[in-house]
């Protein structure tokens, strides 16, 4: 896992988790510099102890925000004991199952993706992430080839092992993105549907996988 704090010297935070392909390039147009942000990226491990032990003290509130596979990363760190006291949590594009029939991208593609890993295919990946949605353009993430292979391997051996909800982090708002290339919609509606969570409303949006040009900034999202 990557982490990256900016500091913006602020007394808020907010915990940013990427998804898969994305660094902080990626969303820096969308940072106000209204808080301080801790932007958590690369899957390729699931190491926590950077975040367990990354000193939260300075900050009077803490806001989360998880995206595409960010979101099951998220829930992962909850379940580790790595995530300190949030105020506002929004969960965009992903559930808590990365590669699954119901709930995931389904397994067949996700391999397809695995194998024919390459600088086209992540070419296309950006222009799925894009399509269907108000438009703008994904800067290029400063990742190599091998790298998301192994993120994607990675992946694809915690997706075997089943979520625990009896033990899981409950996202104030889920936003679902309806014409979604990468992470189905369908597959992002049965998940939210399957928990039975008191205090979690859902947002739909009739855009694609990557929503936030939506939205003006993280602020805006955190409003949502």
């Amino acid at each position: 896992m990557q982490f990256h704090h900016i500091n913006h010297d602020r007394t808020k935070l907010l915990i940013f988790f990427g998804g898969f392909y994305t660094d902080y390039n990626c969303f820096e147009e969308f940072d106000t510099k209204t808080s301080d942000i801790l932007f958590i990226n690369d899957y390729s491990n699931l190491d926590f102890e950077e975040l367990r032990y990354f000193d939260f003290s300075p900050y009077s509130e803490i806001n989360l925000i998880a995206y595409s596979y960010g979101v099951w990363a998220a829930n992962e760190a909850y379940k580790a004991c790595a995530l300190p006291e949030i105020n506002k949590s929004i969960a965009i594009s992903g559930t808590y199952y990365p590669v699954h029939e119901k709930f995931g991208i389904n397994p067949k593609v996700f391999n397809i993706m695995l194998n024919a890993l390459s600088v086209d295919t992540m070419a296309r990946f950006r222009e799925n992430m894009l399509s269907g949605g108000a438009g703008g353009e994904i800067k290029q993430a400063e990742r190599t080839l091998d790298n998301l292979r192994d993120e994607l391997i990675n992946i694809k051996k915690y997706s075997v092992m089943s979520a625990d909800d009896a033990d899981e982090f409950e996202f104030e708002t889920y936003i679902m993105t309806k014409n979604d290339k990468i992470f189905p919609f369908r597959a992002q509606e049965n998940f939210v549907n399957s928990r039975d969570w008191k205090n979690t409303h859902s947002v739909i949006l009739n855009t694609g996988h990557f929503p936030f040009f939506e939205f003006e900034n993280f602020d805006n999202i955190l409003e949502a």
